[in-house]
């Protein structure tokens, strides 16, 4: 099978980020020029901005979450991808 040959299908995932102190607009600012970012909030809790990707592969999933990690500011993040969504809007 060759590449070309293979199903592409849509994988979401939420990446939650932790951001150091003071730099919250500038990560805000990095994370609005990154294709494949749908959406991204500032959130209280456990992580302080949880950002929306909308991927064709695992592949560039990666390449996402490298880019958001190469950002100034940006301390932490997690990744969860999503598995099956049961409302959407």
């Amino acid at each position: 099978m060759q590449l070309s040959d293979r199903v592409s299908f849509l994988i979401i995932a939420y990446v939650m980020i932790n951001v150091t102190v003071g730099k919250m607009r500038s990560v805000i600012n990095e994370l609005k020029k990154i294709e494949h970012v749908k959406s991204i909030s500032v959130v209280a809790g456990e992580y302080d901005v949880i950002v929306r990707v909308h991927s064709n592969s695992l592949e560039e999933l990666f390449e996402v979450t490298e880019k958001i990690h190469a950002i100034d500011g940006v301390e932490r993040t997690t990744t969860h991808i999503v598995e099956k969504e049961v409302i959407t809007e």
